[in-house]
């Protein structure tokens, strides 16, 4: 791109940033009353310092063209209602809209992350009020992603609202102190600037009507239309600091009259919600306190955004005008191309998708039980798994203290959430590391099998290829050469015993002092010494010291929620909960790694694991459940009963029983369910079982239609169905599909509600006559090909496999009798599905898919043989007899209505640790 072009392209973005309509930029509105448009190009050519001969007519639109397409790719998914102000981004080089982005430049931030930093805070905007004194405090939700820069985005809507007039910004904190003061000093820095800019911004810490500090005092405070004061607050989420908040707040009747109050509830699902029943008058404290504070008539106007990226809570939890439930909008953070999250690194299963990062690593279950014995007292042991772990984090300390790495460098241990478990468990920890540098020459051969193995197994080709849109690939550092990687082994173990392991020590003026070897944190509630620091105490920005810092931490609710772990690269975790709202705030691995991306590694047992899986497709879903609603153009208020009542979120606890305030007493509407077989047990009784039992089904039915390889039956009633679904059996590692009792239950409910089924048999190859063979089917005649499907290794076990996916997209939309454009036949995600089948009218078409699956007899050295791109974590089924699966795609009222009945999904086979992460942190 040349120079001329990058100063034109900003200049049409500043215009449009203005004016917010691309036909007046295009239009050169703006000036129209000075020159014609071919006269106003040279004028900005000329103040642009641009040969004017660039600058044509036709280059001019091109360039607005491309300029608007790229801005058509930033922003956020939303349900919402009108926007409510007329809200302009400043171009002001002193605005804090300005100075902030030129912040984020400075932080190292690139050009399309700050371009989306930018686009979706003032969408956000749009949606707030200036004035709410008739219609009520606004109420929103942001959801993010767990570590993906969410507070950038709240950052950045404060500076913008702030531009545009809102002059007092409360945000609420989590529960934790130490948190709550990292937040108000990054916000500070973030919108203060060291006193630049047109606006003047103060800090009021901790407000309350028994201060003495004029500059606490908000009778004085400078509120009016025209002032250029601005003011905020971090609170913490506690009856006595929002109590103190509120009332000093509205002390002034005459200020209140004047404030313009954006509130921004950060982890809006911890503490915010109520978790009281709902038909008790009685709310929780902290929900009540905040209703206090947001549902005020006095103030000028009053804004309530919740961010999260665990959302389930909030969509879950009460809808009454009161609540705090997000009636005016719910806003979805689009994340990074650098973002490594639950999609990334877990793949996802519809449509599959394998991981993009091979980083996550097995922990056996022998190991897991090596594991309760230490945490126990019994054993001091450590398990091959959690040894492999620490093994590879010290190697990481060691590449990234070659690269001359600058910042702290962290393990993660969380095994438990019983703080008296952490402190045998870090012993442990030590004595390995001990007997490492003890055995050092003995151990270093340990060291170079398991660098030379990860660098193979995850290697810098395969993350360029795998996040293909990450930014600046040619900067990702390569694994070094192992005799470099062994130098700063060799000066690690050769540290004394003083520097090589132990707490943070404690100078003589009380600061933390930093050893060149490893700080082995406790991070709980109970963790304290009167000589160490025991917490985790990362150096302050800019303090240098002789080598990068390294930690290990181990401990448990601190660490799932809030607190970052600062150049985590390696992860131990064992499962805790069953809850998707903590168990996605534990992924501390999640996020970004600029200039490390090679080095993370996550330890996982197979529970975690799967339910991580689980999550990834669950986070997915909803992602696309929110697009699906933008395209229809419904609100949150459409948008709240389908998410209470979908069977999708009931399957696995989204969140604590008393946080699902309104799920709790609606039931389960099936509508919208698309669901298909991936589980399947090694149990050749059942397997046989459901092979005579599709072979009666399909030759049951009348009147089928050959397509392809496919072979279709319509107009086939619900009890014909439902018959066959009551025999079919599933595995009880099929979290969707075990439930099928409830369905059949629903459906017998609900057949006013859809049309004749449609049952699809598919296989591969052409449908052809039959031939007398033990090994295929007989289906009126007819034969087609069968399946062909492959095993995840790390996700099947000799009991149960698991194949990823089952169905092709192709078969969704294979009983549609219409010819279908080219685009339509490569659909490939759910809700362009649904949107299909609406357009050719088979909306209300139920669908049952069968598939028989080839039982894939041949070793994996044969298949490897016979496959030369075989994936590595792909191997042949294996089984005795051939599988039958299944996919169900139910009739969702694209409308955002809800069935008339529903019935309730059993989660009866929830084993868990439930912990609250709001206590005992």
């Amino acid at each position: 791109m040349t120079e001329h072009t990058t100063k034109i392209k900003d200049f049409i973005q500043d215009e449009f940033d203005e004016l917010q309509n691309w036909d007046d930029v295009r239009s050169l509105k703006k000036y129209a009353n000075k020159f014609g448009k071919k006269e106003t190009l040279k004028f900005l050519a000329a103040m642009n310092n641009i040969d004017d001969e660039f600058l044509t007519i036709d280059n001019w639109d091109m360039l607005i063209d491309e300029v608007q397409e790229y801005n058509s790719k930033l922003g956020i998914v939303k349900l919402s209602t009108d926007t409510l102000n007329d809200a302009k981004i400043s171009t002001d080089k002193n605005s804090a809209w300005c100075l902030y982005k030129e912040k984020l430049k400075n932080d190292g931030w690139n050009q399309k992350s700050i371009d989306n930093v930018k686009k979706s805070s003032f969408e956000i905007l749009q949606y707030l009020s200036i004035d709410t004194r008739e219609s009520g405090a606004t109420k929103g939700l942001v959801i993010g992603n767990v570590q993906s820069g969410k507070t950038a985005n709240m950052a950045g809507l404060m500076a913008m609202a702030a531009d545009n007039g809102f002059n007092y910004f409360i945000i609420l904190s989590g529960v934790i102190e130490n948190l709550r003061q990292q937040t108000s000093n990054r916000l500070y820095n973030d919108m203060n600037q060291s006193g630049k800019g047109n606006l003047h911004w103060h800090h009021i810490e901790k407000p309350t009507l028994k201060s003495s500090l004029p500059q606490n005092d908000i009778s004085n405070f400078n509120l009016g239309s025209k002032d250029k004061d601005r003011y905020f607050t971090v609170c913490l989420k506690n009856k006595n600091r929002l109590k103190s908040l509120i009332k000093w707040l509205y002390s002034d009747s005459k200020k209140a009259e004047q404030l313009k109050i954006l509130v921004i509830d950060d982890e809006a699902d911890q503490a915010s919600i109520n978790t009281k029943p709902i038909e008790e008058e009685d709310v929780t404290t902290i929900n009540g306190l905040i209703r206090e504070l947001v549902n005020n008539s006095k103030v000028k106007s009053v804004n309530y955004i919740s961010y999260t990226a665990t959302p389930y809570a909030n969509i879950l939890n009460e809808t009454s005008k009161e609540s705090l439930y997000p009636k005016d909008f719910i806003a979805l953070l689009t994340p990074s191309d650098d973002y490594i999250g639950p999609k990334q690194i877990f793949g996802i299963e519809q449509p599959e998708t394998q991981p993009l990062v091979d980083v996550v690593r097995n922990i056996p279950d022998r190991d897991v039980k090596v594991i309760k014995n230490i945490e126990k007292g019994k054993s001091k042991e450590l398990p091959p798994s959690l040894k492999k772990s620490i093994d590879w984090f010290i190697i990481t300390v060691a590449i990234m203290r070659s690269w001359n790495h600058q910042k702290p460098i962290s393990m993660l241990v969380h095994t438990s959430f019983n703080i008296d478990h952490h402190s045998n468990i870090a012993k442990a920890i030590e004595d390995y590391l001990i007997f490492c540098k003890q055995n050092y020459k003995s151990q270093i051969p340990i060291f170079e099998d398991l660098y030379l193995k990860e660098s193979i197994e995850f290697s810098r080709e395969s993350f360029i290829i795998g996040m293909k849109d990450y930014s600046n690939p040619e900067k990702i550092k390569d694994y070094p050469e192992w005799p470099v990687v062994k130098k700063y082994l060799d000066y690690f173990f050769s540290l004394d015993n003083h520097e090589f392991i132990g707490h943070i020590p404690i100078g003589d003026e009380g600061e933390p002092k930093y050893r060149k070897g490893v700080h082995l944190v406790i991070d709980n509630s109970q963790a304290k010494s009167e000589d160490q620091i025991v917490r985790l105490v990362y150096p302050k920005a800019g303090n240098k010291l002789p080598v990068a810092t390294a930690f290990i931490v181990v401990g448990g609710n601190t660490l799932a929620r809030g607190l970052t772990i600062e150049g985590l690269t390696s992860t131990f975790f064992l499962r805790n909960t069953s809850q998707a709202d903590t168990l996605m705030q534990m992924g501390r691995w999640f996020g970004f790694r600029k200039g490390y991306e090679l080095l993370p590694r996550v330890w996982l047992e197979n529970t975690a694991r799967e339910r991580y899986n689980f999550l990834s497709q669950m986070n997915e879903e909803l992602r696309e459940e929110l697009k699906e609603y933008e395209y229809q153009k419904l609100g949150p208020e459409k948008y709240g009963p389908k998410v209470k009542n979908s069977y999708n979120y009931q399957l696995i606890r989204v969140t604590s029983n008393n946080k699902m305030q309104s799920a709790k007493s609606a039931n389960i509407d099936f509508s919208g369910l698309n669901t298909q077989t991936i589980y399947f047990d090694n149990n050749e009784e059942k397997l046989k079982k459901n092979l005579r039992l599709t072979n009666d089904f399909l030759n049951k039915l009348n009147n089928v239609e050959h397509k392809g390889n496919r072979m279709i039956w319509r107009n086939v009633d619900n009890e014909e169905v439902n018959q066959f679904l009551k025999m079919y059996s599933t595995c009880e590692s099929d979290v969707k599909m075990r439930n099928l009792s409830s369905l059949i239950e629903w459906i017998n409910k609900n057949t006013t509600n859809m049309e004749k089924w449609s049952v699809v048999l598919s296989g591969t190859g052409k449908i052809s006559k039959y031939i007398d063979d033990e090994s295929t089917w007989n289906i009126h005649g007819y034969t087609v090909g069968k399946s062909l499907r492959t095993k995840l290794k790390q996700r099947s076990n000799e009991n149960t496999i698991c194949i990823g996916s089952l169905r092709s997209p192709s078969d969704l939309l294979s009983d549609i009798d219409d010819e279908l454009t080219d685009s339509q036949k490569a659909a490939v995600k759910i809700a362009e599905v649904h949107r299909i089948r609406e357009e050719y009218g088979y909306d209300k078409v139920p669908q049952l898919l069968i598939y028989r699956i080839d039982k894939g007899e041949e070793t994996e050295e044969e298949y490897r043989n016979q496959n030369k791109n075989a994936k590595k974590n792909r191997a042949p089924l294996n089984f005795p007899v051939d599988l039958i699966g299944i996919n169900l795609m139910i009739p969702g009222d694209s409308k955002g209505g809800n069935r008339t009945t529903y019935v309730s999904v059993k989660l009866d086979s929830l084993d868990e640790e439930d912990y609250d992460l709001e206590e005992n942190c």
